[in-house]
């Protein structure tokens, strides 16, 4: 696991600002978690809802993706349930569908392109 060495040391450097200011670790803590990576991915599922809408599927999907994310991985991979382990988790579920909604959105972009 030496290729994880220089995102642990990043981690262990952000680390200790974040412990001396609670309360922003904890809002950050609490959008990563429980908003960003269903928000991401309703971006991919539904395309036609209302931001209220859409605010209130962020909550459930993202409950529902980091907490089976993680134990699926633990259980069937054996990666052990560590802070580090789980932030990878979570912006690996939030970065495949940020990638797949702006490589769609430039698909969209060159098709409308070409039909002018």
């Amino acid at each position: 696991m030496e290729w994880l060495s220089p995102i642990k040391q990043i981690f262990e450097f952000a680390l200790p600002f974040f412990e001396r200011l609670p309360a922003i670790r904890a809002l950050l803590g609490f959008i990563l978690v429980f908003f960003l990576p269903g928000f991401a991915w309703t971006l991919v599922f539904f395309r036609q809802i209302k931001i209220i809408e859409r605010i209130a599927l962020s909550f459930g999907l993202s409950i529902v993706l980091v907490t089976l994310s993680i134990l699926a991985l633990n259980v069937l991979f054996g990666v052990s349930i560590t802070a580090l382990h789980s932030l990878l988790i979570i912006i690996v579920i939030t970065i495949i569908p940020a990638v797949f909604y702006f490589l769609r959105r430039l698909i969209k972009k060159a098709n409308n392109r070409e039909s002018v």
